[in-house]
């Protein structure tokens, strides 16, 4: 007997379902004998992923910089964008103290809404590259699931922007 198809309305709603199930994870780092959690710095492999996401969320916020300041009217339509790399960049750098935070690569955007979007957009997709291929190349579990539910977060703040421009 063939399988069933799902319906766009079933894979849309486990597409949209799984973020949240990524947020209830715990990702805070294993406890020690006393109950705290543990204070053990990441594998040096791991140091060099987290410098280069850092690096690429500062340079996708470089992009989103621009892009309100070249089209002001998407400033609302980019703000939750914004708050979720300030809180992933303020976790990850947490996760490297000692680490400075790299200088962002000037970023141009256009002063039309449709191509400043679609600036905004690239550079979403290639923050999502980096986040997916830091997940595979993570020494750690713990800091895997965050770069996951990190991709997760901008591949659903980046599809509320729209293929087209729309929200």
């Amino acid at each position: 007997m063939p399988g069933r198809l799902l319906s766009r309305r079933t894979t849309l709603g486990s597409a949209l379902a799984a973020p949240l199930v990524l947020a209830a994870c715990d990702i805070d780092p294993p406890s020690d004998a006393t109950g705290s959690p543990a204070s053990a710095p990441p594998p040096p492999e791991d140091s060099e992923l987290v410098a280069t996401v850092v690096a690429a969320l500062v340079d996708a916020g470089a992009v989103l910089a621009a892009a309100t300041a070249a089209v002001p009217a998407l400033d609302a339509r980019l703000e939750p964008l914004v708050a979720a790399h300030t809180a992933h960049q303020e976790l990850l750098a947490g996760a490297v103290p000692d680490a400075g935070l790299p200088t962002a690569t000037p970023a141009t955007v256009p002063a039309r809404p449709e191509p400043a979007l679609r600036a905004v957009r690239r550079s979403e997709q290639q923050l999502l590259r980096v986040l997916r291929d830091g997940c595979l190349g993570a020494a750690s579990g713990d800091l895997a699931r965050v770069l996951a539910s990190m991709a997760a977060s901008t591949s659903q703040h980046t599809a509320r922007l729209g293929a087209g421009g729309a929200a």
